[in-house]
C-alpha cells in the first residue's frame, strides 16, 4: 500500500479487518497477516494523534 490513505479510508480498512477477526485484537494478532495488523495499528495511532491535535486546538 504505497498510497497514503485518509483517516476515513483507514477507518474503513480497519473496520473490515476487525470484522474478519470478530472485533478481537488478540485474534487478529494471532491469526492475521502482518499487513492486516499494521493497517489496524496505523489507524489506531493516527486516530489517537488526531484526537490529541483536536484537544490541543491544532486541528478541527
Amino acid at each position: 500500500m504505497n498510497k497514503k490513505l485518509s483517516l476515513a479510508e483507514q477507518k474503513t480498512v480497519a473496520e473490515k479487518v476487525l470484522k474478519k477477526y470478530h472485533q478481537d485484537l488478540g485474534e487478529l494478532y494471532d491469526q492475521g497477516t502482518s499487513q492486516e495488523l499494521r493497517s489496524v495499528m496505523m489507524y489506531i495511532a493516527n486516530e489517537a494523534n488526531h484526537k490529541q491535535r483536536v484537544v490541543a486546538g491544532l486541528d478541527k
